[in-house]
C-alpha cells in the first residue's frame, strides 16, 4: 500500500536545524521518501515553491531577463529625480515665501535679493481686491487685510481733464479733512507730503519688504542697511542718510519714528575697552519710541563685555552675544518694542576669502507714526527750547524726558545760598568760561550740564569755540543759550589748528596783543565781534566734566595769583586724582611742570608771560609750550592744583585719545562732589613760594623714612607722614622704578607729571606721602646712608642689541637685568 503525502501542520514543521533541514533540502532528489524518517514527506518541486519569495517570484516570473537593467539602470535614475525634485521645490519655495515676506526681526537674504518680485504674495491679492472690489478674487480662503485704499494711479500722459480730475479729487479730499486736524499736524508730517514719501521714492513693489498682515501705505518708509569691513552705508527710501569708511566700531542712528529723520549719529570704537560703557549710556538717554540701527565697521567685539551685549539683548538683539572678532552684524530695533530686522555674518564660516565676515544687507520697512504725543511741560521759553530741540536730537537723557517737567529739575541743585554769596563777588563779575568744542555735541552737553549744576557760574558768560558749523553743536549751544564763536583755523595738525583757537580766544576775550608774525594771515577775522571781555578766564574743552564746587574753589584759591605772582595760572585737574591717593578736599600743591588741563588764567598773566612770547604761526608747537618756557625761564614760577580734582577728563574718543587711553588712564579719576568745605587760612597762605618751600622741608624732615613695596604687602592707616625714595634720572629710560612705584600706588604712571622740585605728594591710606626723585631732587639729601629703594622688577621686553653685545658670540650669556 502506498504512502500518502499529508500537508505539513505549521511552518515550524518545515524548519530543521541545520543538520537536518541540510540533509533535506541537499540530499538526492532521487531518493525514495522512506530514507528521511524525521521530515514530513514533501514532494521536492512543491517543496522548492513554497520557499521561494514573493520578490524573487516577481524578479523570475515577471521582469525575467530584463532585472538587470532595471536594478542598474530605471531605478537609480528615479531615486535621482525623486531628489532633484525635492531639492528644487524647497528652493522655490523659499523664494516665494522670502521673495515679499519677512519674518519679523529677521534680515533679508541677498542671496534671494535677485528673486524678488518673481514670486506673487496674497498680500498682492488683498491690494487689488481692495483697489477693485467688484472683481472676485482668486483665492477664496484669503483672509481679509486691513489694507487702506490706494491713491488712484496718476496718468503719464498730458491728458489735461485726466489731470484736473485728479486734482479736483485730491482738492475734495483735502477739504473734508477737519481743520482741527490740520492745526495738529506739525513738521514731522512734511516726510509724507515731500520727496521722502515713500510714494514718491520711485520704489516698486518688488523692492518693499513687508511683514505679515503689514500693508504698505504712504506713511511706511524703507531702510536699507549694509555693514562690511570697510564701509557702513545707510539709506531711507532710496536716500542716503549715513555713509563712514574709516572710523572702526559700531555705528548707531537714531531716527525719529514720526519724521523719519536723523537725531543722532555716533560712533562707539568698542574694540577698546571701556567704550561699550559710553555706548550703553548713549542707548539709555535715547527717547522712548526711537528706530535705532545699528551696524559694525571692520571690528567691534573685543572690547564689547557682558554689559554691552546685554544691553544690545534686552533691544531685541538674537546676535549680540555671540559677535565675535571681525564678525558683521546690523540691528534695526525701536526703543521700548520690537526688533524689525537683524542679521549677522561670522568670520569662521563666511565664503569671502578674507580676514572678515562678509559684508551684511539688510533691508526692512515700518510705518511711520501719525502724531507726536506733546509732553506735558510748562508753557514757558526754556520748556519750548527742549521740545525744539527734542524733535531733532536725542541722547540727552532727562533734558528730552517728558516726566522731567521743569527745566530746573533737568538740573541737579547743590546749594542756592552758595550761588548767591558768590554772585556778590567781583570774581563772579570778571570771570569768563571758554570751552573748545568739536563736532561733539553730547560731550558739550554733558560739560555745560556740569557747568549749570554749579553754583557760581555766571551764565551770560559762557563761549564755545567750534571750527565747523555742526548742527548739534549749534543746537547745544542754542539750547542753553550761551555764546557760539564759529572760526574756521588754518593748519595742517591738530596742534596747530587748537593754538589757533586758543589764540583767536584770548585775543576775543582778554584784547591780547601778540607779536607780528604769530597771528596766521589766513582764516583770521579781525572785525570779529568778540563775545564778551574778562579779566580772568576758566579754559575748558567740551570732554571735561567739571565738579559742583569748581566756581567756589576758584573763588578761595584765585586769591594767591595776586598776592603771589610767581603762580602762573590754576589747574582744577590733577593727574595723580585717583581714589587711592586722592582724599583731603582742601590739600593743595604747587608744581614746576604743566598742567594744562583746565586751566584758570588771569589778563595780567596772558598780557606781561604768555602772549609776548607766542610761538610763530608756522610752528608746530602745541600752545602751552609757551607756558612751559615761561615757567622754565624764572625759578619759582608754578601752577598751583588740588589733591582731589574738581575737573575730569570723560571722553572715549577724540583727535588725540582713544578709549583704551581714557579707561586705563582717566576712567578712575575721582570728583569733588560737596562743597561742604573750607579752607583753612594757613592751608592758603603756604602756597606762597617762601611759605611752600619751608613747608615742605619741615614736612619731609618730620617724614619717616620708608621702603616699602606697595604691589606685595598691604599698607596700615595711619595718619604719620612718611617719605619714600625712589632712582630717577629725569630721563625716560630712567623712570622705571618712579613708574613701579606709582603703579604700586594705582595712580598716575605714564611719566612724571605734576611734581614740584622731584617731590610728589597725596595722602594712601591716611598718611601723607612724599615720593622723592634721587639724585635729581635737591632734597635728595635727607635720605638715610642704609635706605635699601625699592627696584622695579625685571622686564622681558626685547630691546635693539648694542655694537658690544654684537662682539660677543651668539653663545654667550646675555647679562642680566639690574
Amino acid at each position: 500500500m502506498g504512502m500518502v503525502w499529508q500537508r505539513p501542520r505549521g511552518r515550524s514543521d518545515t524548519r530543521q536545524d541545520k543538520s537536518g533541514a541540510a540533509a533535506a533540502v541537499g540530499g538526492d532528489l532521487n531518493a525514495p521518501v522512506d530514507s528521511y524518517p524525521s521530515l514530513p514527506i514533501l514532494r521536492t518541486k512543491e517543496l522548492i515553491d513554497f520557499r521561494m519569495s514573493a520578490l524573487s517570484y516577481i524578479r523570475r516570473r515577471v521582469f525575467g531577463k530584463s532585472w538587470p537593467l532595471l536594478k542598474r539602470v530605471i531605478l537609480p535614475t528615479v531615486v535621482l529625480l525623486f531628489v532633484v525634485n525635492a531639492l528644487i521645490g524647497n528652493r522655490e519655495s523659499a523664494k516665494q515665501e522670502y521673495s515679499n515676506l519677512i519674518v519679523p526681526g529677521e534680515a533679508l537674504d541677498p542671496i534671494l535679493e535677485n528673486d524678488i518680485g518673481m514670486k506673487t504674495h496674497k498680500h498682492h491679492e488683498a491690494q487689488a481686491h481692495a483697489a477693485h472690489p467688484s472683481k472676485p478674487s482668486k483665492t477664496q480662503d484669503q483672509p481679509d487685510l486691513a489694507v487702506p485704499k490706494p491713491a488712484p494711479p496718476v496718468s503719464q500722459s498730458s491728458n489735461i481733464n485726466s489731470n484736473s480730475k485728479s486734482n479736483s479729487k485730491s482738492d475734495n479730499n483735502s477739504k473734508a479733512k477737519p481743520a482741527k486736524e490740520k492745526k495738529e499736524q506739525h513738521e514731522s508730517d512734511d516726510i509724507r507730503n515731500s520727496a521722502w514719501s515713500l510714494a514718491k521714492a520711485n520704489i516698486s513693489d518688488s523692492h518693499k519688504v513687508r511683514f505679515k498682515g503689514h500693508a504698505i501705505t504712504e506713511d511706511t518708509v524703507t531702510l536699507t542697511l549694509m555693514s562690511s569691513a570697510d564701509k557702513v552705508f545707510m539709506s531711507l527710501n532710496k536716500r542716503e542718510i549715513y555713509r563712514n569708511l574709516q572710523d572702526r566700531g559700531i555705528h548707531v542712528v537714531v531716527l525719529n519714528q514720526h519724521s523719519g529723520r536723523v537725531t543722532a549719529k555716533r560712533v562707539f570704537d568698542t574694540f577698546n575697552p571701556g567704550v561699550e560703557e559710553e555706548m550703553v549710556e548713549f542707548v539709555d538717554d535715547v527717547q522712548d519710541g526711537r528706530i535705532i540701527v545699528f551696524a559694525v565697521l571692520d571690528e567691534a567685539s573685543k572690547g564689547l563685555t557682558w554689559r554691552g551685549r546685554n544691553k544690545l539683548r534686552e533691544l531685541g538683539s538674537r546676535w549680540s552675544e555671540k559677535l565675535a572678532y571681525r564678525d558683521m552684524w546690523a540691528l534695526v530695533t525701536r526703543k521700548g518694542g520690537l526688533k524689525l530686522a537683524e542679521t549677522y555674518s561670522n568670520v569662521a564660516t563666511a565664503d569671502t576669502g578674507y580676514e572678515w565676515g562678509g559684508p551684511v544687507f539688510l533691508r526692512t520697512d515700518f510705518d511711520l507714526e501719525e502724531k507726536e504725543p506733546a509732553c506735558s511741560w510748562a508753557p514757558n521759553e526754556r520748556n519750548e527750547a527742549r521740545r525744539l530741540f527734542c524733535r531733532s536730537n536725542d541722547g540727552y537723557g532727562a533734558m528730552c524726558d517728558c516726566d522731567v517737567t521743569s527745566w530746573k529739575d533737568v538740573f541737579f541743585h547743590a546749594d542756592d545760598q552758595l550761588h548767591r554769596n558768590l554772585a556778590s563777588q567781583q570774581l563772579y563779575k570778571d570771570l569768563g568760561i571758554a570751552i573748545m568744542a568739536t563736532d561733539r555735541p553730547h560731550y558739550l552737553y554733558r560739560t555745560l550740564k556740569s557747568l549749570w549744576e554749579a553754583p557760581g557760574l555766571n551764565r551770560d558768560k559762557v563761549a564755545v569755540y567750534v571750527d565747523t558749523h555742526h548742527q548739534g553743536v549749534m543746537d547745544v549751544a542754542k539750547l542753553f543759550g550761551v555764546h557760539l564763536v564759529v572760526a574756521q583755523q588754518p593748519g595742517n595738525s591738530s596742534a596747530i589748528r587748537i593754538r589757533h583757537k586758543m589764540q583767536r580766544i584770548l585775543g576775543d576775550l582778554f584784547m591780547a596783543k601778540f607779536p607780528e608774525g604769530t597771528v596766521p594771515t589766513e582764516g583770521s577775522q579781525k572785525d570779529a565781534v568778540p563775545p564778551f571781555a574778562c579779566t580772568s578766564i576758566l579754559l575748558l574743552e567740551d570732554d571735561i566734566e567739571v565738579s559742583v564746587d569748581i566756581f567756589k574753589f576758584l573763588h578761595e584759591v584765585s586769591p594767591i595769583m595776586a598776592r603771589d605772582p610767581t603762580v602762573m595760572a590754576i589747574s582744577t585737574f590733577n593727574f595723580f586724582g585717583y581714589r587711592d591717593v586722592a582724599n583731603n578736599l582742601t590739600q593743595l600743591y604747587r608744581t614746576d611742570q604743566v598742567n594744562n588741563i583746565a586751566l584758570f588764567l588771569t589778563s595780567k598773566v596772558v598780557h606781561e608771560v604768555i602772549a609776548p612770547k607766542w610761538l610763530p604761526a608756522d610752528s608746530t608747537r602745541e600752545w602751552y609750550r609757551t607756558l612751559i618756557d615761561a615757567i622754565q625761564e624764572e625759578a619759582g614760577r608754578a601752577i598751583v592744583y588740588p589733591e582731589v580734582p574738581r575737573a575730569r577728563h570723560r571722553a572715549y574718543s577724540g583727535i588725540t585719545i582713544n578709549g583704551g587711553v581714557q579707561y586705563n588712564l582717566f576712567r578712575d579719576h575721582v570728583l569733588a562732589l560737596t562743597t561742604d568745605y573750607h579752607f583753612q587760612k594757613e592751608e592758603l597762605e603756604r602756597l606762597e613760594l617762601s611759605q611752600y618751600e619751608a613747608w615742605l622741608l619741615n614736612t619731609l624732615k618730620a617724614s619717616k623714612p620708608l621702603a616699602f613695596d606697595f604691589c606685595k604687602h598691604d599698607f596700615m592707616y595711619e595718619h604719620n607722614p612718611v617719605v619714600m625714595f625712589v632712582n630717577y634720572n629725569s630721563s625716560r629710560e630712567g623712570e622705571a622704578d618712579w613708574q613701579y612705584a606709582m603703579k604700586c600706588l594705582k595712580t598716575w604712571d605714564i611719566y612724571a607729571e605734576a611734581g614740584w622740585k622731584g617731590v610728589w605728594q597725596f595722602h594712601f591710606h591716611g598718611h601723607l606721602l612724599s615720593v622723592v626723585a634721587y639724585p635729581t631732587s635737591p632734597f635728595s639729601y635727607l635720605k638715610p646712608a642704609s635706605y635699601n629703594f625699592v627696584t622695579a622688577p625685571p622686564t622681558t621686553t626685547t630691546t635693539t642689541p648694542s655694537s658690544d653685545t654684537l662682539s660677543n658670540s651668539a653663545s654667550s650669556p646675555t647679562p642680566s637685568a639690574s
